[in-house]
């Protein structure tokens, strides 16, 4: 269930040429990443993070449309030091996101959504 999230995250981000992601809202342990070409206008889609255990990442970063933008990193060397350093509790994913320096950002959470629909910012 959650890798397939991640794969039409993935399939989705290919679409654009350029794409920015900010951090949209965090509120009672829901993250919501929107993701848009052009902020001053819309966003084209968002990421819904559930009961997320903890944040590692700018709030603000550009995309490389060419790679992969999430992952799920499991029984990975990496995925077991963040475990160890933040004491992640059973149940909860390690989701790897890219940016276009070739920086990592973490998120620690129990589950993903897509909602995949523009929000305009104008009637």
């Amino acid at each position: 269930m959650i890798q397939d999230i991640v794969d039409k995250i993935n399939s989705k981000v290919i679409e654009f040429p350029f794409l920015e992601l900010s951090l949209l809202s965090f509120r009672d342990k829901e993250l919501i990443i929107a993701a848009s070409e052009d902020f001053s206008y819309f966003h084209n889609f968002e990421m819904r993070f559930k009961n997320v255990f903890t944040i590692i990442g700018n709030i603000d970063w550009k995309a490389d449309t060419n790679k992969l933008l999430i992952q799920v990193i499991e029984g990975t060397e990496e995925a077991i030091n963040l475990n160890k350093k933040y004491r992640v509790e059973i149940g909860f994913t390690v989701f790897k996101l890219n940016n276009e320096e070739g920086d990592f950002f973490y998120i620690i959470a129990e589950n993903i959504e897509l909602v995949d629909k523009v929000v305009k910012y104008y009637s």
